[in-house]
């Protein structure tokens, strides 16, 4: 069976999204939200609104860290829900969303003739400056190996770094001296390295090239147009607007970002930005880490999706074969980040049923309302109260199975399971993950490997982790033969494991039939108990 590197995503978060099949609207918007977006019942839009009230339910009752939900199709918002305290009219902080939006300023720039070329070398934008470290990397590096994340300097400046570089950076007397002095790592355009200041230097860029501020550039060229106020962007002491962060703005705002590039850059029958530059920026360039790929300063997934993507879990999230725009805003912690992309695969997605309008649904419209009304009204304390008082009995873990008929097994997981990823990357042949991520399952399927023994798959999951996931912190904690309850003879793996700032646990059972090496195989982060784990894994059965 071939095998292929997939990115992290693949194995241990939760980014379950949609086949390929879509249903673009013919003309993707009926009129234009410049002055306010138009709501309509998600039936009318061919959305299942049992569906998006069990989502809003989910957050509720899971206490899941998000503060708003914008779900808009074909133009029209079909849910907006806000938690308690939160109202549609706070101004939001986006985080790195601000990066995607840097992008559609220099794409702008560029089709108004400010900037000329993408291969243009960084260096050549600041003509009066001396770079240290100079050599032939740091001359080749261009404005487009900026906005791919791929500049190839020594930029460690991410939430993996705990943003070593950024806080040196602004402590620095000349933020732009300091990013081009530092060292190369690598040939530009070689690997993706996630560096906020890199997104800083194409706000530098734009301000060099049109002699306005990226605020100013856009308040004028992209925030009038779309009808977008008061927005709060904050500079450097330098004068330049930080490019890869610092924006609040509303998430009505937030999700006219997302519609505008759904439009492929037309806003109200006028040409904001080239459907070039959209096409460009939205599709994948390089493996990258969060998500499977990263173009111009914008998230890529599959199926046609991708997304603007924040600190603590804020995304505009684009599905333009679906005509949907989704807006999160998150108050996550680090393991919860990918929360709202379990929410997009598990509710929203399956929610879409038709291109046209469904049946009415006045009883689950009123459902919706009455669960969006409690979230938003409802506080922490009064939720642990009607929590307590609806309290019902532990039921044990719900279990539900996965069938291979064609090798002959089956596996059991926990049905809070709920995400699957339809795109998966042999060995890979099942995974189910939940709404935040963990604990995820998956089963695999593979060519045995040339003299190996079945004792031997530790290694072999030591490898799998080495080879797809481009781990290198990784240990065996435990390995042993056992024999599963229908007789089969297999080996038992726990291995400790780490990704950047993630202490990981995985819990695997390996069994051969016919030559194949199959395993199931439940990972999450270290605390989980492993008797848990072990209890979906040991659940591998054969056919007697």
């Amino acid at each position: 069976m071939k095998k292929h590197i997939p990115p992290l995503w693949l194995f241990v978060l939760t980014v379950a999204l949609f086949g390929n099949a879509g249903w673009a609207a013919e003309e993707t918007s009926a009129y234009w939200p410049s002055h306010g977006w138009r709501t309509a019942s998600p039936e009318s839009q061919g959305m299942d609104v049992d569906v998006l009230a069990k989502m809003v339910d989910t957050i509720w009752e899971k206490e899941i860290g998000i503060n708003g939900v914008l779900v808009i199709r074909n133009g029209y918002i079909v849910l907006e829900a806000n938690g308690y305290a939160y109202d549609s009219d706070d101004k939001r902080n986006t985080y790195s969303c601000t990066k995607s939006i840097i992008s559609a300023l220099v794409g702008i720039a560029i089709d108004k003739g400010y900037i000329k070329d993408l291969r243009r070398p960084v260096l050549d934008f600041f003509p009066n400056r001396d770079a240290k470290h100079l050599n032939a990397d740091k001359k080749a590096m261009t404005l487009e190996n900026l906005l791919t994340m791929t500049a190839g300097l020594e930029c460690r400046d991410s939430y993996l770094y705990r943003w070593r570089d950024l806080n040196r950076m602004t402590h620095y007397r000349d933020w732009v001296q300091f990013m081009i002095d530092l060292p190369m790592a690598e040939a530009p355009g070689t690997r993706f390295e996630y560096c906020n200041g890199a997104s800083f230097l194409l706000s530098a860029i734009l301000q060099e090239q049109t002699g306005m501020t990226a605020l100013s550039f856009a308040e004028k060229h992209l925030f009038e147009p779309l009808r977008i106020s008061d927005v709060r962007w904050q500079s450097n002491p330098q004068g330049i607007t930080i490019g890869w962060g610092r924006i609040d703005m509303r998430p009505r705002d937030m999700a006219k970002i997302g519609h505008l590039y759904l439009n492929n850059g037309i806003w109200d029958r006028k040409r904001i930005i080239s459907s070039q530059w959209i096409k460009r920026s939205t599709r994948k360039h390089i493996a990258a880490t969060l998500l499977p790929g990263y173009g111009y300063q914008w998230w890529i997934s599959g199926g046609g999706m991708y997304a603007a993507v924040g600190h603590e879990g804020q995304f505009i999230m684009v599905a333009p074969e679906k005509n949907i725009v989704a807006v999160f805003t998150s108050s996550l912690t680090p393991k919860d980040f990918y929360t709202p992309l379990g929410l997009w695969a598990a509710y929203i997605m399956p929610a879409i049923q038709s291109p046209t309008p469904l049946p009415g649904n006045p009883d689950g419209e009123k459902a919706l309302r009455s669960k969006i009304a409690l979230w938003q009204t409802t506080s922490p304390m009064d939720r642990e109260k009607l929590r307590k008082k609806s309290e019902k009995p532990a039921q044990g873990l719900k279990l539900e199975t996965y069938v291979n008929h064609e090798l002959g097994f089956s596996a059991a997981y926990d049905a809070e399971l709920l995400v699957m990823d339809r795109q998966l990357v042999p060995p890979l042949v099942f995974r189910r993950s939940g709404l935040r991520g963990f604990p995820v399952f998956a089963v695999l399927v593979d060519d045995i490997p040339q003299k190996m023994a079945l004792e031997n798959t530790g290694d072999y999951l030591m490898g799998f982790y080495k080879r797809m996931l481009q781990v290198t912190d990784a240990g065996i904690k435990k390995q042993e033969r056992i024999q599963l309850p229908d007789g089969t003879d297999a080996n038992y793996v726990e291995i400790n494991w780490r990704y950047h700032t993630l202490e990981l646990l995985t819990v695997g059972v390996f069994a051969v039939q016919n030559n194949i090496i199959i395993g199931a195989l439940a990972g999450s982060a270290k605390e989980t108990p492993v008797e848990y784990l072990a209890g979906m894994a040991k659940s591998l059965r054969f056919k007697n």
